[in-house]
């Protein structure tokens, strides 16, 4: 049975003014969400289900926090493409997302929102962890269909040291 007073939904909105969204979080936000995994572990839901929402919220965090909007990723929003991504888009400029590129993300969603979990559990997560957490690890990338598919079969949930690394083991490579 659930102990109903453990939830406090006491935390106040963030601030909305004309430079933020009304979809911004705040850390008390990102800790709600985390402690919603420990909860939801602690009754027996699986790992998988209890961490969706962080990893959520943790990229919907990251994203802003780059500039990015409150929106599903797309590959007009993503600076960062691969060779031969761009060489695709060169030759098909009107080619639909969709049919060829793929939004990556550098550090897999599941390991980022691990990571911040992580933050939380020891007691230091802040607007400058998650700065540091989000400048280190979060990136996103357009990529080919194809190179997300070798991606897939070498690391899909791995998480390396930097989303450099875990690109470059999967032989995807980027015009620097």
């Amino acid at each position: 049975m659930l102990k109903r007073q453990r939830f406090c939904y006491a935390f106040p909105m963030p601030r909305i003014d004309n430079k933020s969204s009304k979809n911004a979080l705040t850390i008390e936000q990102l800790s709600l969400a985390c402690r919603h995994v420990d909860e939801m572990r602690e009754e027996g839901v699986t790992m998988n289900l209890a961490i969706r929402t962080l990893e959520l919220f943790a990229d919907l965090y990251a994203k802003m926090h780059m500039g990015g909007s409150a929106t599903p990723h797309h590959v007009g929003q993503v600076a960062l493409w691969s060779v031969k991504a761009r060489s695709i888009r060169r030759r098909v400029p009107d080619a639909k997302p969709r049919d060829h590129f793929r939004v990556e993300h550098g550090t897999p969603r599941r390991g980022f929102a691990l990571k911040v979990l992580n933050l939380y559990r020891k007691d230091k997560l802040s607007a400058e962890t998650m700065a540091r957490l989000v400048d280190r690890y979060w990136k996103l990338a357009v990529i080919t269909l194809e190179e997300d598919e070798r991606l897939n079969k070498i690391a899909r949930s791995k998480t390396f040291k930097t989303p450099d690394e875990r690109w470059a083991a999967a032989g995807i490579k980027f015009q620097r």
